[in-house]
């Protein structure tokens, strides 16, 4: 049992963040990603900032590939340089465990466009040069994290744009391009190439979406991170239940900025008692809360259900994860 965060949160400033991060989420760090800087900054800029192998710009509508490297390339490297600089000055050098997020093949492939304005994902020759440059810079950062904080250092893939993807809701860059479902198979051999040449351990984050459970056993992750509040109905809950008694370790989102963590500690036991109740719903016996399952936001701290508009708001819902997995670790059979 553990608490982390999922990486994006409010505000501009890299050393708020680090102390925020240092101060609440216990023993796994993770880099920050703050969005509110502005282009760059993003889930899809930190990304292309890794791929040396592909050159990316920014174009009308949005992310598109280019011939030759552009300024956003550079300024992308410029702000994970700062946000580096910032967390080791926070952190030191001696830190144990660190956490990368980086976003994944296929939401890169439907957020990148061609130079022809088709979304990446429709053309299967640029989407394996995709995968391959997003292999590679994986492998180069995580490195340098390692290197700079002499850190055993795991990695999160984020696929925000998974389930419309699998629904066939991807619309496509004009009334003419649409694009069809991705066959479940061909995600999980694209996020195979990838969680298999991470060493140590992997997330797949699904959270802020009704989660893919053919996707979460078949895509390689050893964790699959996920919102409580997504997993509805029988056929979701079964899905759940399944995966976590095939040996998949589950990050559960129960958290958010809202979430204050009051002086007797009232409301944490009452959001870990929804938990283990849900574990109950489940028939899945609760030993599996100790270690099977990590607390975290619902989801992006920075948009989303979870969202903050301060950093001292997304504090809150780090330290309800934290105050919350300590009961759970400690106290599951009791709630």
């Amino acid at each position: 049992m553990g608490a982390y965060g999922l990486g994006e949160l409010p505000g501009k400033s890299a050393a708020e963040a680090a102390d925020i991060i240092q101060g609440e989420t216990g023993d796994l760090l993770h880099i920050p990603q703050l969005p509110a800087r502005g282009l760059g900054a993003d889930l899809i800029g930190r990304t292309v900032g890794l791929l040396d192998m592909i050159n990316v710009d920014r174009g009308a509508r949005s992310w598109v590939m280019s011939t030759r490297p552009s300024r956003l390339t550079h300024l992308t490297g410029d702000f994970l340089d700062m946000d580096l600089d910032a967390c080791e000055e926070t952190w030191g050098t001696g830190v144990d465990k660190l956490k990368i997020q980086v976003a994944g093949p296929w939401t890169l492939g439907a957020r990148i466009e061609l130079v022809n304005g088709h979304r990446v994902l429709t053309d299967r020759g640029a989407m394996r040069d995709l995968t391959q440059a997003l292999i590679a810079g994986i492998d180069t950062h995580a490195r340098e994290v390692a290197r700079r904080f002499r850190a055993e250092v795991q990695v999160q893939i984020d696929e925000p744009e998974l389930r419309s993807l699998i629904d066939g809701s991807l619309p496509g860059t004009s009334t003419f391009d649409i694009i069809r479902p991705v066959n479940i198979a061909d995600i999980n051999e694209r996020l195979q190439q990838v969680f298999s040449s991470i060493e140590g351990m992997t997330y797949l984050n699904l959270t802020d979406q009704i989660p893919s459970w053919e996707v979460a056993r078949g895509a390689g992750a050893r964790t699959v991170q996920v919102s409580m509040d997504k997993v509805r109905g029988n056929e979701h809950l079964d899905g759940f239940g399944e995966t976590i008694t095939s040996g998949i370790r589950l990050g559960l989102g129960v958290t958010s900025s809202s979430d204050v963590v009051d002086e007797l500690l009232e409301r944490p036991r009452e959001k870990a008692v929804e938990v283990a109740r849900f574990f109950d719903r489940l028939g899945v016996n609760r030993s599996y809360l100790v270690d099977d399952i990590d607390i975290h936001p619902r989801g992006s701290l920075a948009e989303g259900t979870a969202a903050a508009t301060t950093i001292t708001q997304a504090a809150q819902a780090y330290r309800m994860a934290h105050v919350m997995a300590g009961m759970l670790a400690k106290d599951s059979g009791d709630l």
